[in-house]
């Protein structure tokens, strides 16, 4: 339930990022602003706890098969 209330914050935020960065103006209307104040929590909430990135146990594999 996590990952899909993150990835879906994500898909909210990403088009109003990238259509503000094309006009190279800020977003106009107030729910524009919400969605695009999303992005840097749920790109941490993501990187952080369900990418590889993030992931705590990759690099320990001391366990002898």
């Amino acid at each position: 339930m996590g990952l899909f209330l993150v990835l879906l914050a994500l898909f909210q935020a990403l088009p109003v990022a990238v259509a503000a960065w094309q006009a190279r103006q800020w977003p106009d209307t107030l729910s524009e602003w919400i969605r695009l104040a999303l992005l840097p929590g749920a790109l941490w909430l993501y990187l952080r706890y369900f990418s590889i990135l993030g992931c705590r146990q990759c690099g320990d594999d001391d366990d002898v098969r």
